[in-house]
C-alpha cells in the first residue's frame, strides 16, 4: 500500500510539473507553483523551516511563486528527491551531506568523524566562502546547494546496552546512511554498519535487524526511536548538515532579481532555523528522559577520536581538493 501511494503521489507532481503549473490570483498575479520534497515528518524543524521557506518566498516575491511541501518521504527519500530536482521534476530537494556525498564526492570530507571540533568550528566551517563555493559548483552536477541545516551533533542509541567504548560496539549491527564515509567509520569503531533508510529504522529496531544507530536527540524522540532504543551514548562523532538543493535546470533560467529573492528567502530560513532547532534539542533531551526513560550516558570521546583520526587523512589523500577543503577546516579550528 505504501508504494502505491508514493507511486500515485509521484505520478500527481510529475503530471502537475509537466502540465500546467500556474494559478492566477484575485490580483490577477500569476503564480508559479514550486515543488519541495523532503523525507521527515510534519512538525520535524526540518519541515518546519520549508515551510517557513515557502512562506518567504511566496512573500518575498510579492505572490509570484508559490512552494508546495511534500513531507515524510512521499516521493521518495533524499536522493531520490536531488534526482527529481536534477531532472527538473521538482524544483526543490532535501538531502544530507551524508547523502549528498553520492552526488559529489567533495562531500565526503564534511562527513569524516570529529572533523569539526564543535559548534563552534562548525558553524565557522559551514560559513566560510570556501564552503559557499562548493555549494555553487555543484551546478554541473544538475543543482545547486542553495543552504544547509544544521543537524547537531550524531551519537549512538542502542536498545541492549550503552556506549561507553568502542569495544561496546563490537559484534553490534548499527545503522548507517548509505556512505562509504561513514561505512568506513562504524567498522574502525568495532561494529557491524547496516545500510538503512531513515523510515526503515524503528522497525529495523524493532525485530532486531539493527541493535542501534547513530542520529541526534530530535530523531531519537520525535520519530518514537526512542520507544525501542533505551541508550543514548554522547559519543558526538559526527556534525552533519541538511541541505536544500534547487535544480540547475530551474535555477539557470531565473533572472538574477529572482535567484537572489530566492537566495534572500533562503537566508532568511537559516535564522528562523537556528532557533527552532535549539529549542526541538533542548525538548528533545527532556522527554528522552521524561517520556521515554532513556539513559543519557556522557562518554570520553578521544578513544572514539583516536580510532577514526586516521581516515580524515586517508580519505584527503584521495584527491587533492580533499586535502585542501581538509586543510581549511583544521585551520578554522581554533
Amino acid at each position: 500500500m505504501k508504494k502505491i501511494t508514493a507511486l500515485l503521489a509521484f505520478t500527481t507532481v510529475l503530471v502537475g510539473a509537466c502540465g500546467k503549473n500556474e494559478k492566477t490570483t484575485e490580483d490577477s498575479i500569476k503564480t508559479q507553483i514550486l515543488k519541495l520534497s523532503h523525507n521527515h515528518a510534519t512538525g520535524y524543524p526540518v519541515d518546519i523551516a520549508y515551510q517557513k521557506f515557502a512562506e518567504l518566498v511566496n512573500k518575498n516575491s510579492a505572490g509570484r511563486y508559490e512552494v508546495e511541501i511534500y513531507p515524510s518521504a512521499q516521493l521518495g527519500e533524499s536522493k531520490a528527491s536531488v534526482e527529481l530536482a536534477q531532472s527538473g521534476v521538482l524544483q526543490f530537494g532535501h538531502i544530507n551531506s551524508a547523502a549528498l556525498e553520492g552526488f559529489d564526492n567533495i562531500y565526503s570530507i564534511l562527513n569524516l568523524p570529529y572533523v569539526f571540533k564543535d559548534y563552534e568550528h562548525y558553524k565557522r566551517v559551514m560559513d566560510s566562502p570556501e564552503v559557499r563555493d562548493i555549494f555553487e559548483a555543484s551546478s554541473n552536477q544538475g543543482f545547486v546547494t542553495l543552504i544547509y541545516l544544521e543537524g547537531g551533533a550524531r551519537s549512538f542509541y542502542t536498545k541492549s546496552k550503552a556506549i561507553k567504548i568502542p569495544t561496546d560496539l563490537a559484534g553490534m549491527k548499527i545503522r548507517v546512511q548509505d556512505s562509504p564515509t561513514h561505512i568506513k567509520m562504524i567498522q574502525r569503531l568495532g561494529g557491524t554498519p547496516v545500510i538503512l533508510n531513515f523510515s526503515e529504522v524503528y522497525t529495523s529496531l524493532q525485530q532486531g535487524v539493527i541493535d542501534g544507530a547513530e542520529n541526534n536527540a530530535p530523531s531519537l524522540v520525535q520519530t518514537g526511536h526512542g520507544e525501542v532504543a533505551k541508550y543514548f551514548s554522547l559519543n558526538e562523532h559526527l556534525r552533519l548538515s541538511d541541505f536544500l538543493v534547487v535544480g540547475a535546470k530551474f535555477w539557470s533560467n531565473l533572472s538574477e532579481e529572482d535567484r537572489a529573492m530566492f537566495r534572500k528567502s533562503a537566508n532568511e530560513t537559516i535564522e528562523y532555523f537556528g532557533e527552532v532547532w535549539a529549542a526541538s534539542e533542548i525538548d528533545s533531551f527532556t522527554q528522552a528522559k521524561e517520556k521515554y526513560n532513556i539513559a543519557i550516558t556522557e562518554v570520553d570521546i578521544t578513544p572514539f577520536r583516536d580510532l577514526v583520526l586516521p581516515l580524515q587523512d586517508e580519505v584527503a589523500a584521495t584527491d587533492p581538493k580533499f586535502k585542501k577543503l581538509l586543510d581549511h577546516i583544521r585551520a578554522l579550528e581554533q
